[in-house]
């Protein structure tokens, strides 16, 4: 029997938190040698896999440094280790895996989980970003391989390079919808902690909302959302969950009323976007508040899973409302979620990942 062609893959994050990666990995074990690469970022232990994880620490966790030498020591251990294709994830691996195989010969997928350059943590720092920009025009026109998130992203990469990306989806993997009763009721925002992701228009608007907010993540503004629900004397009605692991997190998702998905508009990484939490949603069988960005308004006019908000409180509420108070039109959202939760799942998002790893093969 030939062996099976070996496959590294590498992330900046921890390897047991990244949903998409776990679904990558998992789908390409049967056909490769997989193993996942990360950073150590919690203390929570790996949990098995049918592929092997490995997590790296390191002193500095943030900064131009941290990039640098997390860089260095993955192109390290890729030029001593034995492999046939590396599937690096956004241009902050990139560097490591480009120079490694091309030194080894090998072949190298790229895999944009957004628009990396257009981020607004990058938008708000000139200099750090002309250093990306350069990195990316330098590496991005040579690639051979690469997939990404959504139509938007791919077809501004493509513009912009000439260079054609795939798009694979952040769908869920489907499974048996069973009912879930909670004894309050609540909306749900599930992801990461950070700005621009309309966490405190959505704090803002429970002020005048008759149902609880559960926010279940972590990130860089909790501390801030934090004190802002103290500061409008929202503690019985906004609880935050912290970081949850899979399991856990889709049984909230499955009792939530509905999920909250806006953001602003402060770059092409987030209007172009098109988050796993959006189809996490439509699988649980939940309508989504989301923001009217072009992928979004492109699904929604498809199935009509939700309503369609601006990162602002008074749209919101006006959303939050509309479903509180007319009972038919939220019965029909859920039943069209349960439509599309057919159709939007990993089961045919990996069908397009199998293919293009067969052509590339």
């Amino acid at each position: 029997m030939d062996k099976q062609p070996s496959l590294i893959a590498i992330v900046i994050n921890d390897v047991i938190y990244d949903q998409r990666m776990i679904r990558i990995c998992t789908s390409l074990s049967p056909h490769f040698e997989v193993s996942l690469w990360g950073r150590a970022k919690s203390a929570a232990p790996i949990v098995p896999k049918p592929y092997v994880q490995k997590r790296f620490k390191f002193l500095l966790n943030k900064g131009p440094l941290f990039y640098l030498l997390f860089n260095l020591r993955i192109f390290g251990k890729l030029m001593f280790t034995s492999f046939d294709i590396v599937h690096a994830v956004d241009l902050d691996t990139l560097p490591a895996a480009y120079f490694a195989c091309k030194l080894k010969g090998k072949k190298l997928v790229y895999d944009s989980h957004e628009y990396f350059t257009e981020v607004p943590e990058l938008l708000e720092r000139s200099f750090k970003r002309a250093i990306w920009l350069k990195l990316e025009a330098y590496l991005i026109p040579k690639l051979c391989n690469a997939i990404t998130v959504s139509q938007g992203i791919a077809d501004a990469y493509t513009e912009k390079y000439s260079v054609a990306f795939e798009v694979i989806r952040n769908c869920p993997v489907g499974f048996g919808l069973t009912h879930t009763e909670k004894d309050l009721k609540y909306l749900l925002y599930q992801g990461a902690l950070n700005k621009g992701r309309g966490l405190e228009a959505t704090i803002k608007a429970m002020q005048d909302l008759d149902i609880l907010l559960y926010v279940a993540g972590n990130g860089d503004i909790k501390e801030e959302l934090v004190r802002l629900v103290s500061e409008l004397k929202l503690e019985d009605k906004v609880i935050f969950l912290g970081e949850l692991n899979p399991i856990k997190l889709r049984d909230y998702t499955l009792g939530a009323f509905a999920g909250i998905n806006v953001a602003d508009n402060l770059g092409l990484s987030y209007y172009l976007s098109l988050n796993n939490k959006f189809f996490d949603y439509i699988q649980c069988g939940i309508p989504a508040i989301t923001m009217p960005f072009p992928e979004y308004i492109r699904l929604e006019n498809e199935y009509q899973c939700g309503c369609l908000a601006a990162a602002e409180p008074n749209e919101i509420k006006k959303a939050v409302n509309l479903l509180l108070s007319d009972s038919e039109f939220y019965g029909l959202l859920r039943k069209n979620c349960l439509i599309a939760r057919q159709i939007r799942t990993w089961d045919n998002e990996e069908k397009s990942l199998l293919k293009f790893y067969a052509n590339l093969t």
